[in-house]
């Protein structure tokens, strides 16, 4: 397993070192240094790649939003609703879970926008989608690992973002569709993202003329 990076605010690894500049105090989305534009959009991937993932593999979908604040407030930067009896196999699940960060960092890196320190930051910004992963895990008896070293009683966190950078692999263009159609809209149903992402799997009905 490659070195992961303890970071020195909390007890968090990364699979990229912190930047200095964080820990002089500047913060995530100064470190990104993306405009509003680019940042709704890398926000939209991120929620895209969520959605597609739902779809995929049976989650039932009520919508997808961008927030208007973008994340730059005390909430979110976006989020995909979930709701409805369902069940899914636990890797599924976790796969799920990961797929917006790796999401970001593919798509940073085929715009040729990718640097190691805007990478940290789609960790960092998506710390609940791990431990949403690890909650999940352990409901199912499995521990979830960072960090370094092997994961001989559990499951290692990087064999999961692995997976899902398989999983996308096939399903990208449908996250890019699904992604720019987010970033114009800001919300969408779940009927209304599936039929952008080309998908016909599990989504909320909604009131009639919602988009």
């Amino acid at each position: 397993m490659s070195e992961w990076h303890l970071n020195s605010d909390q007890p968090l690894y990364t699979r990229h070192a912190e930047p200095a500049s964080w820990q002089a105090g500047r913060n995530l989305y100064d470190i990104l240094a993306f405009d509003d534009a680019l940042l709704r959009r890398t926000i939209a991937v991120h929620e895209a790649a969520h959605a597609v993932m739902h779809f995929a593999f049976g989650i039932p979908v009520e919508e997808i939003r961008i927030a208007d604040a973008l994340g730059k407030d005390t909430g979110p930067g976006g989020w995909v609703k979930s709701t409805g009896a369902w069940s899914v196999p636990y890797m599924r699940y976790l796969t799920m879970c990961a797929a917006g960060e790796r999401a970001q960092d593919r798509w940073m890196r085929e715009q040729g926008l990718w640097t190691p320190e805007r990478a940290w930051v789609c960790e960092r910004t998506a710390t609940e989608d791990r431990n949403q992963a690890a909650r999940s895990a352990r409901d199912c008896g499995l521990q979830l690992h960072f960090g370094t070293g092997p994961a001989r009683d559990g499951l290692h966190y990087r064999a999961v973002q692995d997976t899902a950078e398989a999983a996308l692999a096939p399903l990208w263009d449908r996250v890019m569709n699904l992604a720019a159609a987010a970033d114009t809209h800001g919300r969408l149903s779940g009927h209304a993202a599936a039929g952008h992402a080309r998908l016909a799997h599990t989504a909320i009905v909604c009131p009639e003329g919602a988009s």
